[in-house]
């Protein structure tokens, strides 16, 4: 219980800061510019260095100590966030600048994901997965939820050095409670020897080989990171949507980008039933739930119905993102988890690299809306291809066997 609560405190003081900082700097630096292909660039570039790391993350999470690394990644988040603020304080703030430091704190994230979830699952049992990333999700997106609103009212009335101050509180709180969380001894397969006997390239290509021969894995992954890149996109150009499109304040801003927590947050706390209720269906019914709410954002202006769109984005893409990793940490032997949890997060980055600076460029000369109906060209391929993955054998097993 120790464990459970310091790591649902991590998620959830973790995920405000960041929630704030999002809203902070995407507002800042559309205000800054005026200029839609810059939020492009900041969701795009933000991930390009987890593409080329990832690879490395993944095999330094199966090898070293886990809970260390967790640690590492969220100290590193708030040393950007820092420096991000002290720069701020001086005025020294080009478009560049918010885009480096965010590019420095996305690959401290990169590290974080696969750290804390391969921690996850060598802290808890198999049969307790499902329930405490739906729930350590639950938290997180509670927290976004708080962060994202909080966020643009303190904008509103005081500043962004002012949200910055407690960003970066956040982020050290977060890394405290990481600090606390009790490591099983008996558990502790990043530090096997084993391990520490192969090279670091030779754990790269047994990863590459471990995806080639399990096909399931790699369908997984396709899934997921139509989840991640329309949670991704609907986050970092939900200020330009909220300015150009509706014309609309930081208020407004952040209480959209709340609304889109709120549907994370009842996905994490319905988690579990919505496993249960719809067992091997789970994930073509959530990417139904996504494309139901692209459609209301891209067409409709007013914004309670605008606020729904978005709370059935952030409920479909939550069930996407943590239901399907649950599956696949189940469906993983622990040895590759830290390798399987980074290949994933390849795929995840890889979409948003791609497709964020061209939904800039749609959003600058089309309109903001139109990247909210953009998205929905991959994610209606994906709820096709869906509906086979869940004709998996061991899809069916793993779904129905855990429910």
């Amino acid at each position: 219980m120790r464990n459970y609560k310091f790591i649902l405190i991590a998620f959830f003081l973790s995920e405000y800061g960041r929630a704030m900082y999002f809203v902070t700097v995407t507002w800042l630096l559309y205000e800054f510019t005026g200029d839609a292909k810059y939020t492009g660039l900041l969701v795009g570039l933000g991930f390009l260095p987890g593409l080329v790391f990832n690879l490395f993350f993944g095999v330094i999470v199966d090898r070293m100590n886990r809970k260390i690394l967790s640690v590492t990644a969220t100290s590193i988040s708030a040393i950007s966030i820092s420096v991000l603020f002290i720069l701020m304080i001086f005025g020294i703030i080009e478009p560049w600048v918010i885009i480096g430091v965010h590019m420095i704190l996305q690959l401290s994230g990169s590290l974080f994901r696969p750290s804390i979830q391969a921690f996850i699952a060598e802290i808890f049992k198999k049969e307790q997965l499902p329930n405490i990333f739906s729930k350590s999700s639950s938290f997180a997106i509670l927290g976004g939820l708080l962060g994202a609103s909080t966020g643009g009212i303190i904008i509103s009335l005081l500043s962004s050095i002012g949200s910055m101050t407690i960003v970066t509180i956040s982020f050290i709180a977060a890394t405290l409670s990481l600090i606390l969380i009790k490591k099983p001894i008996e558990k502790n397969v990043g530090s096997d020897k084993e391990s520490k006997k192969t090279s670091v390239l030779y754990d790269l290509r047994e990863g590459f080989q471990y995806v080639k021969n399990n096909r399931f894995l790699l369908g997984l992954f396709i899934i997921m990171f139509n989840g991640q890149l329309v949670f991704h996109t609907s986050l970092g150009f939900l200020s330009v949507y909220t300015v150009d499109y509706l014309n609309s304040s930081s208020t407004v801003y952040g209480f959209l980008d709340a609304t889109l927590s709120v549907g994370g947050a009842i996905a994490g706390l319905l988690g579990a039933w919505w496993w249960k209720k719809n067992e091997k269906n789970i994930a073509s019914f959530s990417i139904s739930v996504m494309l139901i709410g692209l459609m209301i954002v891209g067409v409709f202006k007013f914004i309670p119905f605008v606020a729904v769109g978005l709370l059935l984005i952030g409920l479909g893409s939550t069930w996407v993102r943590t239901l399907l990793q649950a599956v696949q940490q189940i469906a993983t032997e622990s040895n590759y988890h830290g390798r399987m949890a980074s290949f994933r997060m390849i795929f995840n980055q890889g979409s948003v690299v791609i497709s964020g600076p061209i939904l800039g460029w749609v959003a600058s000369d089309m309109g903001a809306n139109f990247v909210y109906i953009g998205l929905m060209i991959p994610l209606g391929l994906c709820l096709i291809f869906s509906f086979f993955q869940s004709r998996s054998h061991k899809f069916v097993e793993i779904t129905k066997k855990s429910a």
